[in-house]
């Protein structure tokens, strides 16, 4: 798989997402960061809502509220 080429294995996306949330934590350092912008960061912040994993960690980090973290894995938004 080539750089430009996007992953289809759901722990990979998870996992890109998880350590882009987390390199924003206190700064925003990426070269997608644009002005007081990150697509990247938040396509990471989107992807982590599909995960129960995902959400814990927007959670301990402040950017999901608590109760949009409760929701069981596999209902409907």
């Amino acid at each position: 798989m080539t750089g430009t080429d996007e992953s289809a294995r759901p722990v990979d996306r998870f996992e890109s997402a998880s350590l882009t949330v987390l390199q924003h934590v206190g700064s925003r350092t990426c070269f997608h960061c644009r002005d007081d912008e990150c697509q990247q960061h938040a396509w990471a912040v989107q992807e982590l809502t599909h995960h129960a994993g995902g959400r814990r960690l927007l959670c301990r980090l402040g950017l999901l509220p608590a109760a949009n973290h409760a929701l069981p894995e596999g209902q409907p938004r």
